[in-house]
């Protein structure tokens, strides 16, 4: 049976720890409950959002006005083995640091990039996550989605041409009325120490470069071919820079922190003086990573 909450903190949901109530939360634990959660919202006529690991949102203070569906379907299966790697299924709830730890296990490279990354599987996907020149879709063959209309709920397959993966974008990105329940990807067969070293190399680079003392939503602006958005707000002279309970990181210019009393309302400010700034100065329109949910 669906889990259902009402009115409750959205702030306990997202690692900026920051957020006003949803009008009814609903935690979905496989495909099923899920697309329970979509026919209510679709009968109910109820705007809807869907939540993996709240790793890369910013809540109003104000919460969200309709139903929030946490997705909880956190499950990893090996389909099929190969001479050269595995064919791996799953769930859109799964951790990402569980999926790259199972992965190390089974001496399957592909997802070291991925260590010390948080947030969910289908997130990832969704937002097509990356560092260090990798990224989710790399690895992607297909995903198994469910699609919202006003008449009726459908499951599909989509292949990996079909999710348009960009930079941090995809198709799931573009259109909200898409949801990731579970996708199959192929990693290569290697060797297990090897992708152990490389795991703690990439979770070191984090750990060295990224202000992990506060909570925040990892990088707020989308990086570009030709800037890098730390170096334009780092340039705007906006580095160290407090609002509110808000703080623009010393440490890394693109993260802005939440030094423990922090409101959507300061996070939303810091962001517009940034992108006000940036263009007057630099010309550049930067574009937020982070995904916004208002009420």
């Amino acid at each position: 049976m669906v889990s259902a909450k009402q009115n409750e903190p959205l702030k306990n949901y997202c690692t900026y720890g920051i957020g006003g109530p949803a009008r009814v939360l609903l935690a979905a634990k496989n495909t099923d409950e899920i697309l329970a959660g979509l026919e209510m919202a679709r009968k109910d006529k109820l705007p809807f959002f869907i939540l993996g690991g709240g790793s890369n949102l910013l809540f109003s203070d104000a919460g969200f006005d309709g139903l929030v569906i946490r997705i909880e379907n956190n499950f990893i299966d090996i389909v099929e083995k190969k001479e050269n790697g595995a064919r791996i299924l799953a769930g859109a709830g799964t951790p990402l640091a569980a999926l790259v730890n199972f992965a190390g296990d089974n001496s399957l490279s592909g997802m070291e990039w991925a260590a010390g990354i948080p947030g969910t599987f289908g997130g990832a996907i969704r937002g097509n996550a990356g560092a260090f020149g990798h990224d989710t879709g790399e690895a992607v063959l297909r995903v198994e989605a469910l699609e919202v209309s006003l008449e009726k709920i459908i499951k599909k397959t989509i292949n990996k041409k079909d999710c348009e993966f960009s930079y941090r974008n995809s198709v799931f990105k573009k259109n909200k009325n898409l949801v990731v329940a579970a996708a199959e990807i192929f990693l290569q067969k290697g060797d297990r120490a090897a992708i152990a070293a490389a795991m703690d190399e990439s979770a070191a680079k984090k750990r060295s470069s990224q202000p992990l003392d506060y909570p925040s939503a990892g990088s707020v602006f989308a990086n570009r071919e030709n800037f890098f958005a730390a170096k334009i707000i780092e340039d705007c002279g906006f580095k160290g820079k407090i609002y509110g309970g808000a703080q623009i990181s010393e440490k890394h210019a693109n993260f802005i922190v939440n030094l423990g009393n922090a409101k959507s309302s300061d996070i939303l400010a810091l962001i517009a003086q940034i992108k006000s700034v940036a263009k007057e100065k630099f010309g550049v329109d930067l574009q937020e990573e982070i995904e916004i949910v208002e009420g």
